[in-house]
């Protein structure tokens, strides 16, 4: 007597070979012809395979040291080696990406930027400047201290 695995493998090779199969309301119908094939799209998985966990329990271990689940480090966008920047705030650790962290802060202040302004320019501008009136100083001390040593 077939046992009910091997008759559940069998109607699905009979699907599949094309052989005819009585459907549940009577009719008969060709193997493929009950699911005709769907043409797969790519982009049509929008969302991933696994969802990251949003809350994960872990231990604190020797000399304060944590793991980040893989999922929490995939959402993240961190690998391991990769620097990150903790604080505390409100009695809870809050762990971000060093990089992404530096992303977000170049985007803040490049909106501050006027279109055509080169920050970079800017900078150098002061500090050429600040260069000149150090320079300045340096010679007025100079033959400030050359004077007096001709004095004596």
């Amino acid at each position: 007597m077939p046992s009910i695995a091997n008759y559940a493998i069998f109607t699905n090779m009979c699907h599949i070979s094309g052989t005819r199969q009585t459907m549940a309301n009577g009719t008969e119908k060709a193997g493929f012809d009950e699911n005709p094939p769907t043409q797969f799209e790519a982009g049509a998985q929008k969302t991933p395979f696994r969802m990251p966990a949003k809350r994960e329990r872990v231990r604190l271990g020797e000399g304060g040291r944590f793991v980040i689940p893989a999922a929490m480090r995939e959402e993240m966008g961190v690998k391991p080696g990769e620097d990150l920047i903790l604080h505390v705030e409100n009695g809870e650790l809050r762990v971000r990406s060093w990089l992404r962290n530096l992303r977000r802060v170049q985007a803040e202040l490049s909106a501050l930027k006027k279109p055509g302004e080169s920050v970079v320019d800017e900078f150098l501008k002061e500090r050429r400047e600040e260069q000149r009136r150090s320079d300045r100083r340096l010679d007025r001390l100079h033959a400030l201290g050359t004077a007096r040593k001709r004095a004596k």
